[in-house]
């Protein structure tokens, strides 16, 4: 019987390839392409359609599994079998996909099926053989869930033949039979026989050698060890790469025979059984790989003789955008008629931006400059404007964006040469960089550099310390070298582009010294007025650095939240917070006239702390007139916020329009009480509701909201007045 139903399954899938083959449209890209685009003879009689290859009419899968077999029939109290009991079963299919949602599977299925019963008036084993193999058709609901999630359900129903060959262990491994007394214990000799009192215990062997068709205790004879079932199945498919997944599942087999255990509703005695079927569970895990390559040969899919009537010499002359370059020549093909190109039949691009003239919006980007599909330069506005866009509406618009790689080629035979002045970047000097906790002293030392810096890099875990900010490159370089003689080996000059450093080697920091005193020695005064000023700000050695302590937070919080305390500097502690301070002030009066801003804004628990030469010192030990006489402790560095809490709340956001009075947002929004309407900065008509000072209340009046239909609604968090992300406002309320 399973040797049929493989058989019928092959002819099944034989006439299903071939209707394939008949259903599938007839593809002539290839010879519209030699037509249009190779200039075919005219008077060409054109060739049979391609035949579409073996791959695209058969796209099979091929899975292997390995499961749990759970007897379901007439032995224990239950009729159930425990799954810690199952046996072991192994499952191949091959499928084969109908429709979108659908496909056909052909499965072969082997194992064993168990069980051990001991009941007070029946005591019963067996262990079956079982092999099975059919069709089945899964469903897995892909008209109705994305491609795009990778875990979808699925359904089955199908058909199988099965086999099983059942046997009981009814002797040990000596020969002796197995005897089950009333008190429990297993004997060699029957319980009521005279000669009982000799019986000794046995114990199991758990072999099972004895046919029970052969056994015959019923009387049922010679019955057919075959069946059919009828296998509905339940489970999930977990798409792991293009080519492979993993399939789960549970099925279960309603069969067609009663004999799988020996038992039925007419055996005698006590042995009798129900009315039900033998049926089982499949339990299973399974990986599932797409035998179907995308690549064909020509073989697969052109007929010989197929290109007989190209004329090749047309092709080799051809011109497709009729610029005046030969196709093969020519590197930017599809240039637009009467543009200008060069010989390679590229249109100019004078500001080498990496867009034509022709679709070039800014005809003279910035040198160095990313620009888009416009070739309109991504200044720090053009980012300003499309950060707003996204605070406002929750939505990013999707920005293609054309890396400006041929500033550095620049061509001085086709552009203008661009002089740029020696002093056009702001030098400073790198000291460090940590990815993790900065121990206590050598944070002290970092906060006792009045000028100090953080900088978080675009890898989004390592901070960089920097000090100082120069036009001229000789003071960064004597910087440099004062902060090699204090022992930090590590000090580099550099100075920043695209949000990371570029460090200077000795070579470059010589020449460009060079050219700045070539110029300073042209100039009246000798040095710029800029940098005076600039000096006059520094710290001297030996000066108190007081800065104002904003808070330590367990996770990491944006700059701007203290966006008013100035520059503002991140460390990260022992104990893993977040530590911000201030900028550094170099008396007590500007510290606290800060200090002072800052509570009124909102900052109440800011405090001031002292550094000097490395080290942080009390309060008490400046010109600070304290007011309190609690001493400071100054070597433990604790978790708080200077923040109001009251200061940070949440709302929900319902959408946002460019436009306002929308007749379909009004009419769904006029039952929502407490609707409020806000212009955003970049012009939005922004549309919330509700105000809380916990995240949770928020989030329940967000579900209550989805009930109502509003799907695309989502919490907002905002502090004093501006919107921050939710995880920020929940470390804030901390």
């Amino acid at each position: 019987m399973l040797k049929k139903i493989l058989f019928i399954s092959l002819i099944l899938t034989s006439v299903f390839a071939n209707a394939q083959l008949d259903s599938i449209p007839k593809k002539d890209t290839i010879q519209a392409v030699i037509i249009n685009k190779l200039a075919v003879k005219k008077d060409s009689q054109l060739v049979s359609d391609p035949i579409p290859s073996l791959g695209e009419i058969f796209r099979p899968k091929i899975s292997l599994g390995v499961g749990m077999l759970s007897f379901h029939g007439d032995l224990y109290s239950k009729h159930f079998q425990a799954p810690w009991t199952a046996r072991i079963g192994y499952d191949l299919n091959f499928s084969q996909r109908l429709f979108k949602s659908v496909q056909l599977n052909f499965n072969i299925l082997f194992g064993k099926l168990g069980a051990n019963e001991w009941l007070n008036n029946r005591q019963e084993n067996f262990q079956s053989e079982i092999r099975s193999g059919g069709i089945s058709v899964l469903y897995d609901f892909s008209n109705l869930i994305s491609e795009y999630h990778r875990v979808r359900p699925w359904i089955s129903l199908g058909v199988n033949s099965i086999e099983f060959l059942s046997k009981t262990d009814a002797y040990d491994q000596y020969g002796n039979k197995y005897y089950y007394w009333s008190d429990g214990s297993l004997k060699n000799i029957a319980e009521t026989a005279p000669t009982a009192s000799l019986a000794v215990n046995l114990n199991r062997d758990y072999y099972y050698e004895t046919d029970i068709r052969e056994l015959n205790k019923d009387g049922f004879g010679r019955y057919q060890e075959r069946a059919w079932s009828f296998p509905i199945g339940i489970g999930t498919l977990v798409k792991i790469t293009d080519r492979f997944d993993v399939k789960l599942g549970v099925q279960y087999y309603c069969t067609t025979t009663d004999y799988i255990d020996g038992i039925t509703n007419k055996s005698k005695g006590t042995r009798a059984g129900t009315n039900q079927k033998d049926n089982f569970v499949y339990s299973s895990f399974s990986l599932q790989y797409d035998l179907y390559f995308k690549k064909t040969s020509k073989s697969d899919t052109l007929p010989d003789g197929y290109f007989d009537n190209v004329d090749w010499l047309a092709v080799d002359d051809g011109d497709y955008d009729e610029d005046g370059v030969k196709d093969f020549d020519d590197k930017c093909q599809g240039t637009p008629k009467g543009e200008k190109i060069d010989e390679f039949g590229c249109p100019f691009d004078d500001d080498q931006d990496g867009v034509p003239n022709y679709a070039d919006e800014e005809l003279e980007s910035p040198t160095g400059v990313d620009v888009n599909i416009k070739g309109v330069a991504l200044t720090d506005e053009y980012w300003q404007n499309w950060y707003n866009q996204y605070m406002d509406s929750g939505y990013v618009a999707p920005t293609e964006v054309i890396e400006n790689f041929y500033t550095a080629k620049k061509d001085s035979t086709n552009s203008k040469k661009i002089n740029k002045p020696i002093d056009d970047k702001l030098y400073t000097v790198e000291l460090v960089r940590y990815n993790g906790p900065i121990p206590n002293d050598e944070m002290a030392y970092l906060l006792s550099i009045g000028d100090i810096e953080s900088t978080v890099l675009p890898d989004n875990q390592t901070v960089m310390y920097t000090a100082g900010s120069y036009k001229e490159i000789l003071n960064a370089i004597k910087r440099r070298d004062e902060f090699l003689s204090e022992g930090v080996n590590s000090a580099k000059v550099g100075y920043f582009k695209n949000g990371n450093i570029v460090h200077l080697s000795d070579d470059e920091l010589k020449k460009l010294n060079q050219l700045e005193t070539e110029k300073n020695a042209s100039s009246p005064n000798g040095t710029s007025k800029e940098e005076s000023e600039n000096n006059e700000n520094e710290f001297a050695k030996g000066d108190i650095v007081y800065r104002v302590q904003l808070g330590a937070y367990k996770n990491r919080i944006s700059k701007e939240i203290f966006k008013n305390a100035g520059t503002v500097i991140e460390l990260k502690t022992d104990d893993n917070y977040y530590h911000y301070a201030s900028t550094g002030y170099k008396s007590i009066e500007n510290a606290a006239h800060s200090k002072a801003d800052l509570v009124l804004e909102g900052y109440s628990d800011a405090f001031i702390t002292a550094y000097k030469d490395g080290k942080r010192i009390p309060m008490s030990a400046t010109k600070a007139t304290m007011e309190t006489n609690e001493k400071e402790n100054i070597d433990k560095i604790e978790s708080f916020s200077s923040i109001d809490k009251s200061l940070v709340s949440f709302k929900i956001q319902l959408g946002a329009l460019r436009k306002a009075n929308a007749p379909d947002v009004e009419e769904k929004m006029k039952e929502i009480e407490g609707l409020e309407k806000q212009t955003t900065s970049s012009g939005m008509i922004r549309y919330t509701v509700g105000l809380f000072n916990n995240y949770e209340k928020a989030d329940t009046y967000l579900q209550e909201l989805a009930n109502k239909g509003f799907y695309e609604a989502f919490v907002i968090a905002i502090f004093k007045g501006e919107i921050i992300s939710i995880e920020e406002a929940k470390e804030l309320l901390k």
